[in-house]
């Protein structure tokens, strides 16, 4: 047998390399009358039971996003350890070892569905949107250098007195049926009536004027402790 025999031999032991396909299943889509997990809390929380539920929150939230700081933390103490597997295929390391967008959500959701007591405080969307935050600020920027050449330190744990913002996704005015993390419940003219600018012309009663007002004047303000609004101290209206 020649040579060229015996090599055409040996590559057909060899199976091919098997590609994914497209999808041959229809694509999943949220159907309209489909349920979502809805979390609804007033701004004002002067009343104790609603200023506990607010606590609440935060304190679930504060811990998932300390248990994924301490993963990351010893994710990447581990990626730089692997010398051997850095140098070979450092991408395939940082997949095994989650320090991606996607694992670090994976280690949100098994926090949260392992744990007995954070399913009745945040959703999913919360602690998704928890998990980007930790890659973005704490595990991408450690990993990658900037356009300078300068890195981050290691992850670490904050603090709870540092944790005063809750990641989430604002309202899309370009794509249709998709989901805001929170959303304000009322009204325009109840909003112009509760947190009018000081500044604002007092002529200035409604939306609709509001609207015809040049850009460069500041409608509305947000205090650093938001006031209870007139409609709400005399009980005549609750807010939803």
């Amino acid at each position: 047998m020649s040579a060229g025999l015996l090599e055409v031999a040996a590559s057909s032991d060899v199976p091919a390399r098997r590609f994914r396909g497209r999808n041959k299943k229809e694509r999943w889509t949220r159907g309209e009358d489909t349920e979502l997990a809805v979390i609804r809390l007033p701004l004002d929380v002067h009343d104790p039971g609603t200023r506990h539920r607010v606590e609440q929150l935060y304190s679930a939230m504060w811990s998932v996003k300390r248990a994924l700081q301490r993963d990351a933390r010893k994710a990447v103490d581990a990626y730089w350890a692997g010398d051997v597997r850095r140098e070979t295929d450092g991408k395939a390391w940082r997949l095994e070892l989650g320090l991606s967008r996607e694992g670090m959500e994976r280690r949100a959701y098994r926090h949260m569905e392992n744990s007995k007591h954070l399913g009745h405080h945040v959703t999913k969307a919360l602690v998704m949107h928890q998990a980007d935050e930790v890659f973005e600020t704490s595990v991408s920027r450690h990993l990658f250098p900037d356009a300078s050449g300068r890195r981050h330190g290691r992850p670490m744990t904050g603090r709870w007195w540092d944790y005063t913002r809750i990641p989430g996704r604002a309202r899309s005015h370009t794509t249709a049926r998709k989901w805001e993390t929170f959303r304000l419940h009322g009204t325009l003219a109840g909003h112009l009536a509760a947190y009018r600018h000081r500044s604002l012309d007092r002529a200035v009663t409604t939306p609709e004027q509001a609207a015809m007002l040049p850009p460069d004047v500041r409608v509305l303000e947000q205090p650093h402790r938001l006031p209870t609004p007139y409609a709400l101290r005399d009980g005549s209206q609750r807010a939803r």
